[in-house]
């Protein structure tokens, strides 16, 4: 096995987005609004103005009190942030058990993150900006501050959509329509956040029921036993397995050899045969299955591997859109957060911000990066796998 093995998908990706690049140069994609760069394509209109434009004017009354809302709670967004950020800081540095890593999540498959979530990462960040964007626009247009131009582009691997608001104009507006569209993007990731968790609960169990197999490890004794993949481990001697950590704790109790008689769902069968021993530790017993755990849900309209890819998608579009709605509205520059503080700062009476933004934009790089720091330490990484 070469050592390029694991990159040659990434390779290939890339080697077709240079094409892709070529030919738009070489049609001089430009005349037609499509901006293209070596590292993006974008296509830049005024196509969905208008678009934007209707929507904000359709339901008037409720995007105001939507983006009223929003307003509103950016102030406590901000706050949340911060005192998050310093209770994980404290936390990680205390080696506590309830902080968590920070993470940088930079999809690129085979080097920052795996193939195998590459999918659901890149359908939540599309998730978080496109909505995100669009919400700039339409609270913009409520208050007709002019947008110039709207669009969406694809960086590498990385999609979503713009909004290119008329800056001056906006600069002088009221209080109230700046709050408004700057905490727009972040309140929106929220609410659809929320909307996702909904979903999650309406339509799963609250606990999982089982073990699902998901793969299997080079010379799975469990696989050359006959195990079928996306199968559900409910017993293992007798034992309920009603997650992969009961699994994991059982089979640390084994030893490599010992015979199993393993129960299983989906379909329902009786599976007898010798652990394995892990290839990291030989005193360990293993079956040799790649497993997550199986959350069923509520009513069964799904197959099993349906089921998982859904929740899989939903879990990653929980994290991705808290996490960077909350970092967004940071005041550090240039995030939303920076000109939400400046404006409320300005609400207060404080006739020059500058320093005041300066100051909070350092002391909220300092959390940012203290987190990663720290995360990196502890947990050896800061990209998910």
């Amino acid at each position: 096995m070469s050592l390029l093995d694991p990159y040659i998908p990434l390779l290939f990706y890339l080697a077709v987005w240079f094409v892709i690049y070529g030919l738009a140069v070489l049609l001089k994609a430009d005349r037609h609004g499509i901006v293209a760069k070596p590292y993006y394509l974008m296509l830049k209109t005024v196509a969905f103005n208008s678009w934007l434009e209707r929507i904000g004017g359709r339901f008037r009354r409720g995007w105001l009190a939507f983006f009223d809302i929003g307003a509103a709670m950016g102030i406590g967004l901000l706050v949340f942030v911060i005192y998050s950020f310093i209770n994980n800081a404290v936390g990680l540095f205390r080696h506590s058990s309830s902080a968590g890593p920070t993470l940088l999540i930079i999809p690129l498959p085979g080097l920052t993150i795996g193939w195998d979530i590459f999918p659901y990462i890149l359908l939540a960040i599309a998730v978080l900006l496109i909505p995100h964007e669009m919400a700039h626009g339409i609270a913009s247009v409520l208050d007709k501050v002019p947008i110039k131009s709207s669009g969406v582009f694809m960086a590498v691997f990385l999609p979503g959509g713009f909004v290119e608001i008329d800056e001056e104009n906006l600069a002088k507006r009221k209080a109230r329509t700046r709050l408004r569209v700057f905490a727009a993007g972040s309140f929106t990731n929220v609410a659809t956040w929320a909307l996702v968790l909904l979903l999650l609960v309406a339509l799963y169990q609250p606990a999982p029921a089982g073990v699902l197999v998901t793969g299997f490890t080079n010379g799975s004794p469990a696989q050359m036993n006959g195990m079928p993949q996306w199968s559900i481990i409910t017993q293992v001697n007798n034992n309920t397995t009603l997650d992969a950590q009961h699994l994991g704790l059982y089979l640390s109790t084994l030893s490599p050899g010992s015979t199993v008689t393993v129960h299983l769902s989906n379909p329902s069968q009786t599976l007898t045969f010798a652990t394995g021993k892990s290839e990291t530790n030989s005193s360990r017993a293993i079956l040799g299955v790649i497993t997550a755990n199986y959350v069923p849900l509520r009513y069964q309209f799904l197959p099993v591997y349906s089921s998982y890819q859904l929740l899989t998608a939903f879990s990653w579009m929980q994290l991705i859109l808290l996490g960077v709605a909350l970092v967004n509205m940071l005041p550090l520059f240039p995030f939303d957060g920076d000109r939400y503080l400046d404006t409320v700062l300005g609400v207060l009476g404080l006739k020059s911000t500058k320093n005041v933004r300066i100051v909070a934009s350092v002391i909220s790089l300092g959390l940012l990066s203290s987190n990663i720091i720290l995360s990196y330490i502890l947990f050896g990484t800061i990209f998910p796998r």
